[in-house]
């Protein structure tokens, strides 16, 4: 199927997703998520067919292969989804990862030119086969898959922050009403794809044509004939999806198939890679030295105008790129993972704060420190969650021992490694990191 096809260029996508990287999901806990993600939804697509089956009905023969073809479909999509998001600094220098295409909304197979809908908003169409590098995938039906993409992954408009702290926007529910299990702090998916199977009662579909996705050039125009889940036009809020079963012997009232994925699926697949880590130590790097320059410029009226006086030290978020004197082309990573740092300094500039590292007999003295606190700590009595204002305002929802508690009170005293690894590609990194500014 790959022979010709998968190496068409996008059309309308400058730098698509490199081919190597749909295979990187397979491999390690995300990979693994995945697959138990497919497996569950064989299982509710084809249990109800079981007895009907086991009877020599025909049409449930047809339609259990039906659906395992479109489960077979949607697992390859949702590879080459998230190979997109964990490859696309490559395609796109300076950008950052974790981004998702813009759903083809023109019948094309390629993500439009141009921007989405809004900042922050939802966007629903057919899925973007071309610039993902696919071949023209179809459901056990003959239809093409269609998808949907949170405003906070994807790639135009760009989110303001985009890191593994990311909301998603679609809650996955099963015919009965029951919620379905997202790799995500919220439970919400930042992706969706749906394989639309025939069409129901008041659905009509133009016949096929000889090359692409039947239908129209508008998926806006299309969506009601294909899938089962109205949609709203413009939405900041979550949006629920209704994954279908198979009724054999009967009409169904929804029989889309889904798959999605959450933010942790796609931060587990990026902490695969041998240099994410790097990456991300990098970006600490740079805001320290930013940080560090900004203080050298006027300590004082720069912790004025940007830090909150608790006990002995000054503290705050960090702030924006452009706030911290960045060139225009080295702001746009900083700022996707700025929620993630905080700064703490000596109110009078001197080197007050201490900072114990892996041996205690090992300490160092600075007058400001910038902390990042990892990966949330995901199980256990521990358990961060950085969801809700009132949560990502919560230092001890992103550092762990005396950080939280210290830069909560003022006590200038630290502890924690200077640069940020990941030692277990299969685990969240939690430790926090303290860069120390002498």
């Amino acid at each position: 199927m790959r022979t010709g096809i998968a190496e068409m260029k996008p059309r309308t996508e400058r730098n698509p997703a490199p081919r190597t990287a749909s295979a990187t999901p397979a491999t390690g806990r995300s990979g693994i998520g995945g697959q138990a993600l497919i497996a569950a939804l064989v299982l509710l697509g084809v249990l109800a067919a079981g007895a009907m089956l086991a009877n020599g009905d025909l049409r449930a023969r047809a339609e259990a292969v039906a659906h395992a073809r479109s489960l077979e479909a949607l697992a390859q999509a949702r590879a080459a989804l998230i190979g997109y998001a964990i490859s696309y600094e490559e395609g796109h220098a300076g950008e950052g990862y974790g981004f998702l295409p813009c759903p083809d909304s023109g019948n094309d197979g390629s993500t439009p030119i141009g921007a989405c809908g809004a900042r922050g908003l939802a966007a629903i169409g057919r899925l973007p086969w071309r610039t993902l590098g696919l071949p023209d995938l179809r459901d056990g039906w003959g239809e093409c898959l269609w998808y949907a993409v949170a405003g906070s992954v994807k790639h135009n408009p760009k989110p303001l922050t985009l890191n593994w702290d990311s909301s998603g926007q679609f809650e996955p529910f099963t015919t009965a009403g029951d919620r379905l299990p997202v790799a995500a702090p919220d439970s919400r998916a930042v992706a969706v794809l749906f394989a639309p199977g025939p069409a129901l009662d008041g659905q009509i579909r133009p016949p096929g044509r000889a090359f692409g996705c039947s239908g129209s050039d508008s998926a806006q125009a299309d969506l009601a004939q294909y899938l089962d889940t109205s949609f709203p036009s413009a939405s900041t809020g979550p949006i629920a999806v209704m994954h279908g079963a198979p009724q054999p012997g009967a009409e169904s009232t929804a029989n889309d198939l889904v798959a999605w994925i959450g933010i942790d699926e796609l931060f587990d697949a990026l902490r695969q890679r041998h240099d994410f880590a790097d990456y991300v130590d990098g970006l600490v790097g740079l805001a320290a030295a930013a940080l560090r320059a900004s203080l050298d410029g006027g300590y004082a009226d720069w912790l004025a105008r940007h830090a909150t006086l608790t006990g002995e030290l000054a503290t705050g978020m960090l702030p924006s790129a452009e706030a911290l004197g960045l060139a225009a082309d080295a702001r746009g990573p900083i700022d996707l993972w700025r929620d993630q740092m905080r700064f703490a300094a000596c109110r009078g500039g001197e080197a007050c704060i201490a900072v114990e590292r892996d041996d205690p007999a090992r300490v160092e003295h600075c007058r400001a420190v910038l902390m990042m606190g990892g990966e949330r700590l995901r199980t256990g009595s521990q358990r961060q969650q950085r969801t809700t204002p009132a949560e990502r305002a919560d230092p001890a929802q992103y550092f762990e021992g005396i950080n939280a508690l210290h830069l909560a009170t003022g006590v200038p005293a630290f502890a924690g490694a200077a640069r940020f690894t990941a030692p277990d590609r299969d685990r969240p990194a939690t430790a926090d990191v303290i860069r120390c500014l002498p």
